[in-house]
């Protein structure tokens, strides 16, 4: 295990709140994005539904689909677009990418719930993360 992936999970393990499909019910927006807006909204019924729009404001994507809970672990079924908040308007054929699964973590920050999907959160500060504003 490299040093980063130790300290990851070290933090999971003394940070894990456990929560309920229920607390996580709600509409997520991405932080600090400046190319794309997009939405996600976890419905109880385990259902999700997202909005992706580009920098002109202009809906590009919609997509639905599952999502479940596991520990501090947030888990999307294909399909889920992985927007990492590239430029949309330059380059439309990144929205072709949206067949794979998305996996985050999930914490509390100031009261508010927060996850980051996939390793991209790691290494760049609020990259691919989302905070519930319901």
């Amino acid at each position: 295990m490299r040093i980063k992936e130790i300290v990851i999970s070290i933090v999971v393990l003394f940070t894990s709140c456990n929560y309920t499909e229920k607390d996580l019910v709600g509409t997520y927006t991405p932080k600090d994005y400046k190319y794309t807006f997009d939405t996600i909204q976890l419905k109880g019924n385990n259902m999700y539904y997202r909005k992706v729009y580009n920098s002109n404001k202009k809906l590009v994507l919609e997509i639905n689909g599952e999502w479940s809970l596991k520990g501090d672990l947030i888990l999307f079924k294909s399909p889920y677009f992985a927007n990492l908040d590239r430029d949309l308007v330059a380059f439309p054929e990144l929205l072709q990418d949206s067949v794979s699964n998305g996996i985050g973590y999930i914490w509390s920050k100031n009261g508010n719930i927060e996850f980051c999907i996939g390793n991209y959160s790691v290494d760049l500060p609020n990259e691919n993360c989302y905070r519930k504003f319901e």
